[in-house]
């Protein structure tokens, strides 16, 4: 009988508990029972194994990222800026002349200074 989604749920997560040598006690037996009951959870131990060795090697290594994409980063970062300042530029002056253009030919009453709304 193959054991239901919510049952290899809780034991993927018991045997990566185990792997990260996270359980104690009982619930370490019983992720060993697993392990030794079920070759497909013995691969699944194996592979937690050979993950949490290779992630914490890559955690040792000092990270040290290219002089090349720092500054294209920092370019984009301007780039945006200076488009969202465009844009924002541009479109108070768009609005200016629609309002213009607007009143010029009547098609809208002009608002008596002071009003809101």
């Amino acid at each position: 009988m193959s054991p239901t989604q919510e049952e290899r749920w809780e034991a993927l997560e018991l045997i990566g508990a185990y792997a990260a040598g996270e359980l104690e006690g009982e619930e370490a037996h019983e992720a060993e029972r697993l392990i030794f009951e079920r070759p497909d959870y013995r691969r699944l131990a194996e592979s937690y194994a050979r993950m949490l060795v290779m992630l914490g090697t890559l955690g040792q290594e000092p990270v040290v990222a290219p002089e090349a994409a720092i500054g294209h980063a920092i370019r984009r970062a301007y780039v945006s800026a200076f488009l969202r300042q465009t844009e924002t530029l541009l479109g108070g002056v768009g609005r200016s002349y629609l309002d213009a253009f607007v009143y010029y030919f009547g098609l809208r009453a002009a608002r008596p200074a002071g009003s809101e709304g």
